[in-house]
């Protein structure tokens, strides 16, 4: 289905926004479009004519919620055909223009929540202008189009426990002041094929209830919402102890591993001297065991100097990581101590 912001015949049948969440796959489906021809396309018939058929991940409806804390929407959207619905007709096209184009964009970013309200919108506009009553007209209008504006305007939806990733479920009540329409609550429940397999959820007036049942849904499978440590992302997770979101933030924290690691063995190669140095001393005490005439308390002795050794150069080393010492501080004493196990070998 094709559709411009300009002047045409508007489109009078209802055009729903449809919602499906697959929790193996963990995907999100929406679709865009007449009842009839969203039923046709869910029952496999890839030619029904739709606005949007997108699969995302799981959650990204809720994580990429529009938000609008400053009212463009209304600014650009909203009040330019609010007044062009009030003004005379060589006025008009300017207004319609003016929220054509800021309308398009949104459409045009394939973001399914966007190009709905925009579609909505302009559409809903369309219908206003038959009826010769104006003012009535841009108060219907107005109250068509008046809640998908306030959604966008509220805090994002997505609420979660930080400490746990628990989803929260949506108290309504907090997002709007007063009663809360019946309609705006509304939430058409649907199974497409005869086995049930997949359960929809279809609204029409109002985008709360779609939030109000994926947030539900959510909390009733127990899943969590995590922050990925490589991009920022937030995303949908059966465990807590995942940190990323995509295969390509696993293959860039992979790579980020790799240089840390790689930085980490150029800066610890005073370790590999340690670790010599102590060889070094191992090898000296075991010869020295091998030898039947050498002295018993000498070798006592040497064995002794060498957990002396080994205790101090594990508080410098720690003293290296703490930055209150250099590595080439740790490395040059190291080398004064191979003369404590020499001259007890040679005494």
């Amino acid at each position: 289905m094709e559709f411009a912001f300009n002047r045409h015949e508007p489109v009078y049948d209802r055009i729903l926004f449809v919602l499906t969440l697959d929790r193996q796959k963990m995907k999100e489906r929406i679709l865009i479009g007449e009842e009839a021809q969203i039923r046709f396309r869910l029952q496999g018939d890839m030619d029904a004519d739709l606005l949007c058929d997108a699969i995302r991940p799981l959650g990204t409806f809720l994580s990429e919620f529009e938000h609008d804390p400053d009212g463009e929407w209304n600014r650009w959207g909203l009040s330019p055909l609010r007044e062009a619905l009030h003004s005379n007709r060589w006025k008009q096209p300017a207004l319609e223009q003016a929220a054509g184009e800021f309308l398009s964009k949104k459409y045009l970013t394939g973001d399914p929540v966007r190009m709905y309200a925009a579609f909505r919108i302009w559409n809903e506009y369309l219908r206003a202008r038959e009826p010769r009553d104006r003012p009535a007209a841009c108060d219907r209008f107005i109250s068509k189009v008046n809640g998908f504006t306030a959604t966008f305007m509220e805090a994002p939806p997505l609420e979660f426990d930080s400490d746990t990733g628990r989803p929260q479920r949506l108290n309504i009540s907090h997002r709007i002041w007063g009663s809360v329409p019946a309609e705006d609550t509304r939430l058409d429940l649907w199974y497409p094929d005869n086995k049930r397999g997949a359960e929809c959820v279809a609204a029409y007036v109002s985008l709360y209830p779609l939030i109000i049942y994926y947030l539900n849904r959510l909390s009733d499978w127990g899943l969590y919402i995590r922050k990925c440590k490589t991009c920022g992302k937030i995303f949908l997770a059966r465990s807590q102890r995942y940190e990323l979101c995509s295969e390509k933030c696993r293959k860039a924290q992979a790579l980020e591993n790799k240089r840390d690691f790689d930085k980490r063995a150029r800066d610890n190669k005073y370790d590999l001297v340690y670790k010599n140095e102590c060889q070094h001393w191992r090898n000296i005490i075991n010869k020295a065991k091998k030898n039947p005439g050498f002295p018993s308390d000498r070798l006592e002795e040497m064995q002794a100097a060498f957990e002396a050794f080994k205790k101090e150069a594990l508080q410098r080393k720690r003293a290296i990581k703490t930055e209150k010492a250099s590595p080439k501080e740790f490395t040059d004493w190291l080398v004064e101590q191979t003369n404590i196990i020499l001259d007890l070998a040679e005494h």
